[in-house]
């Protein structure tokens, strides 16, 4: 049989990379959780002895998102202040952080290579924080200037929307969140993770029925609370870039603040609930979306659910809940002839600084 084309053949389709990349989730959430006790061993000794004053995260785009799963986990299990840095106030405002003087710092950057990323690493370092990098280059600037870095070992990631290296390092900062302090996710909690996102990946046919219905439209809103709100930024940045939908990712409390006006006859909003505690505000806002004509889509755990994902407890179903996202808008790219593989003016790598 003659070799498919180069134009043709699968590894060219629209979307095949991100897809292929996307089915690769489950093996390295696996290796991962396999990990764990020396990843959380690791973050303990590191501030042994040593209490950090507080917790700070790093990141920009997708890495971001991470963060603020990370932010939500050191919160409630240690009641250590957080908060994720504003990198334009060291970068373009020049005001050092001398005040994170025995915090920790955690910086995520999947290629490791983004330069205000690793050079707010340094600066950080330099002020008196411990730095943890997290990043899927173990040779890269940013883990060579931290004092402990985790490895997402997920291997080269070549479509432009991240996925695999998105889930991995919203388990790494679990995995750095159970190592500060007791009540975190366990490894058997981190390794149920993987079955669970092959499940979602397994059924392909609920995000193209949900495509059809967001293909048809410019604009969406993607809500969650808790656990699901940085999987609805994510959710919201994943459509933005693979498919040019005008997406906005909102916490719930927030979207009942004002943004719920955007919502309309023709502008749909995807919720986010799974089977946390802060889920049911979101499941709740069916009926004032319904009461303002808005097509409403949920993905979570409820039994009426368009996107199910299964109720495995706890901070980990922001990993289903992101993968739910990742589905949808290939599922959408493709209904609206866009190839998510190469969006318009996009890079893999962002070099701000």
């Amino acid at each position: 049989m003659a070799a498919p084309s180069p134009a043709t053949g699968p590894a060219t389709a629209p979307g095949a990379r991100m897809s292929s990349e996307m089915r690769e989730q489950p093996a390295v959430l696996a290796s991962l959780a396999d990990q764990w006790p020396e990843l959380t061993t690791r973050v303990a000794a590191l501030v042994q002895g040593a209490a950090p004053f507080g917790v700070a995260f790093l990141a920009r785009g997708s890495s971001d998102h991470a963060a603020l799963l990370g932010r939500y986990a050191v919160e409630l299990q240690t009641g250590l202040p957080t908060c994720l840095v504003a990198p334009s106030v060291a970068t373009a405002y020049q005001r050092e952080p001398k005040g994170f003087a025995g915090w920790l710092l955690v910086a995520l950057s999947q290629s490791g290579r983004t330069p205000e990323i690793v050079d707010l690493a340094h600066r950080y370092a330099d002020a008196g924080a411990r730095v943890v990098a997290v990043t899927n280059d173990v040779e890269s600037e940013l883990a060579r200037a931290a004092a402990l870095s985790i490895a997402l070992g997920a291997g080269p990631e070549l479509a432009v929307p991240a996925t695999k290296t998105v889930t991995a390092q919203m388990l790494a900062v679990l995995a750095v969140a159970a190592g500060l302090g007791p009540g975190g996710l366990t490894r058997t909690q981190a390794a149920a993770l993987s079955g669970a996102v092959e499940q979602v990946l397994g059924d392909t046919e609920a995000p193209s029925r949900a495509a059809e219905l967001l293909a048809a439209h410019d604009r969406v809103a993607v809500v969650g609370r808790g656990a699901c709100y940085p999987s609805a930024l994510e959710g919201a940045l994943k459509l933005q870039e693979t498919t040019g939908l005008m997406a906005h990712g909102f916490s719930t409390a927030d979207f009942r603040h004002g943004p719920i006006a955007v919502c309309g006859p023709t502008a749909p909003a995807l919720l986010l609930a799974g089977s946390g505690p802060a889920d049911q505000d979101t499941l709740d806002l069916g009926l004032a979306l319904a009461e303002r004509r808005a097509p409403v889509l949920l993905a979570g755990t409820a039994p009426h659910a368009d996107l199910s994902w299964p109720a495995t407890g706890g901070l980990g179903e922001c990993l289903l809940a992101t993968v739910r996202g990742q589905q949808l808008a290939l599922a959408t790219a493709k209904f609206r002839g866009v190839d998510p593989d190469r969006p318009v003016g996009l890079n893999k790598v962002t070099l701000t600084s």
